[in-house]
C-alpha cells in the first residue's frame, strides 16, 4: 500500500483531487482550498462509489516522467520525502505487511534488516550531479531492487516491465488494483488497455502548465472567482520545490534517458512527453 501522504484527496462539492508527489498536488491544494472549500482524507482503499458516481469531476495532476525522476531524486537529496526516508531511513519494526500475511511480515522485516542503507545514501549527497542521479535511476528502476521500494512495488508484475513513478500512477487513478499483483498485466500493451479501462480521473492537470489546468479545473466544475482570486492563483509561487538548479535534461545520458522512456512508456505514450535533449559530450 502506498503510505499517507501518497494516499491524500481532496474533496469539494464538485471536484475531488488525488494527489500524487511531485506533480504539483501541494500547489494545486493550496489553489483549491482557497476557491472552494472541502475536506481533506485519505485512500485506504478505492474512491467510495458515492464519489465515483456523484456529479464531481475527478482530478489529479501528471508530470513528464524524466523530470519527475530528477524531481523526486533532487528533493531526496534535500532529506525530504516517502521514498527517500524508506531507503535511507532506520530500520523499523511496523509497517511490514504483518496483518495480511504474518510470513510477508517476517520476510519484509527480515529484509529491511539484512539490506544497506549506504548506496542509497551515497546518491542523495549532491542534487547538482548527474553522476549520482544515474546511479540512483538505474537502482530505482531495478527490478532486482525493486523490494528496496516498499510499497508493495515488488509484489507487483510491474516492477518487471514498469517504472515506480508509473507504478504509483495505476495504483492512485485506477479504480481497483487488483490488476497490478494478480499477473493479468505483464506487459507495456496489456498496462495501456487496463489503463483505459480503470483509469478514473476525468480531469488531468500537467504539472508543465499547473496555473492553466487549476483555471481550466474551476471552469470546468462550474467555480467563478473573481479577479483578486484569479490573480493570486496565477502569481503564486510553487510549492515544495527542491533544491537543484539545472533543467532535468542536464542528468541524463542516452541510456537512462532510455530507461525512462521504456519503463515509464504508459505516461510517455498517452500524455506525448517527449525525452530530454541529451547534449553530446
Amino acid at each position: 500500500m502506498l503510505r499517507r501522504t501518497e494516499k491524500e484527496i481532496y474533496i469539494t462539492d464538485r471536484i475531488a483531487y488525488l494527489r500524487l508527489q511531485k506533480t504539483g498536488s501541494s500547489h494545486v491544494l493550496r489553489a483549491l482550498k482557497m476557491t472552494c472549500p472541502g475536506r481533506q482524507g485519505e485512500m485506504h482503499g478505492r474512491l467510495p462509489e458515492s464519489i465515483l458516481h456523484s456529479d464531481r469531476i475527478i482530478a489529479a495532476s501528471v508530470r513528464n516522467p524524466w523530470d519527475w525522476y530528477v524531481s523526486i531524486w533532487a528533493y531526496g537529496c534535500d532529506g525530504e520525502g516517502v521514498l527517500y526516508n524508506k531507503l535511507t531511513g532506520s530500520r523499523k519494526l511496523l509497517g511490514h505487511g504483518y496483518r495480511s500475511s504474518l510470513l510477508t511480515g517476517v520476510s519484509n522485516f527480515l529484509y529491511e534488516l539484512m539490506r544497506s542503507r549506504r548506496p542509497w545514501r551515497e546518491v542523495y549527497t549532491d542534487s547538482s550531479s548527474p553522476v549520482l542521479f544515474r546511479r540512483w535511476l538505474s537502482a530505482l528502476l531495478d527490478p532486482e531492487r525493486s523490494r528496496d521500494l516498499g510499497e508493495s512495488y515488488c509484489r507487483s508484475p510491474l516492477s518487471r516491465f514498469a517504472g515506480f513513478y508509473t507504478y504509483r500512477y495505476c495504483w492512485l487513478f485506477h479504480r481497483s488494483v487488483e490488476h497490478l499483483y494478480n499477473g493479468s498485466v505483464q506487459n507495456q500493451e496489456t498496462l495501456l488497455e487496463t489503463d483505459r479501462r480503470l483509469n478514473i480521473i476525468q480531469h488531468m492537470l500537467r504539472t508543465e502548465k499547473l496555473t492553466d489546468g487549476i483555471l481550466e479545473l474551476l471552469e470546468s466544475a462550474g467555480i467563478s472567482i473573481d479577479s483578486r482570486l484569479r490573480n493570486e492563483i496565477i502569481v503564486m509561487n510553487r510549492t515544495n520545490p527542491s533544491t537543484r538548479k539545472r533543467d532535468f535534461s542536464f542528468y541524463y545520458d542516452s541510456a537512462t534517458s532510455d530507461l525512462v522512456g521504456n519503463r515509464d512508456a504508459l505516461i510517455v505514450t498517452k500524455y506525448g512527453y517527449r525525452p530530454p535533449e541529451i547534449k553530446a559530450l
